[in-house]
């Protein structure tokens, strides 16, 4: 995986596993990588699944929530407060998907 931030650091992640610096966790924890602590074997690194749940649980917040500004005029998310409210970049195809999921679960 590999992981930019807009200060302009880059970095990679391994499927095998690999040590990064501290200021990369926040988006590799974001992007589904798997943090690897002590003794335990290396992870896979990258699981989807926790991105679009991310994403999902931030859009029931924007749902459950009033803050101004949170949809466009035709309902949906805005993806600018999407990305502030998660703390790193998506894309407008995650967002319709997951806010797919959570507009059925309503």
């Amino acid at each position: 995986m590999h992981i930019s931030l807009t200060s302009g650091h880059t970095t990679i992640i391994t499927a095998e596993g690999n040590e990064i610096p501290s200021m990369f966790n926040k988006e590799a924890i974001a992007r589904g990588a798997t943090p690897i602590t002590g003794d335990e074997a290396p992870a896979a690194g990258v699981s989807a699944d926790g991105r679009a749940q991310q994403i999902q649980a931030a859009l029931q917040a924007m749902v459950d929530g009033s803050d101004e500004g949170d949809f466009t005029a035709d309902g949906k998310p805005n993806l600018t407060k999407v990305k502030a409210r998660l703390g790193f970049a998506v894309t407008r195809d995650e967002v319709d998907a997951a806010w797919a999921i959570v507009a059925d679960a309503e």
